[in-house]
């Protein structure tokens, strides 16, 4: 059992999907500022032009995965190895669509 009670695989998925989603919002306020969130997300996926940003936005899981494990807690680290294999899936599967 852990010591530390936020320390599931399930706290660090919900990090690893979250954090790629708050980097593409950072993106679309700083990239376009003239879209809203959510017609930057569907013009993306429908142009096909959102896959580079998901593979950028993916890579940033570095820094809470770096950061958890520099505090021991490694099933958060579990939960956001799985969601970046989760948000790679995604990725593979819009660049072969």
């Amino acid at each position: 059992m852990s010591k530390f009670k936020w320390d599931t695989i399930v706290t660090g998925f919900l990090i690893g999907v979250v954090s790629p989603i708050i980097i593409l919002y950072g993106v679309n306020i700083f990239s376009f500022p003239n879209l809203s969130f959510g017609l930057f997300m569907q013009t993306g996926f429908e142009t096909g032009s959102l896959n580079p940003f998901i593979k950028i936005a993916a890579l940033f899981n570095l820094a809470p995965f770096f950061l958890f494990i520099n505090m021991n807690r490694y099933r958060t680290c579990q939960g956001i190895v799985f969601a970046t294999i989760f948000v790679g899936l995604f990725i593979v599967y819009f660049t072969l669509m």
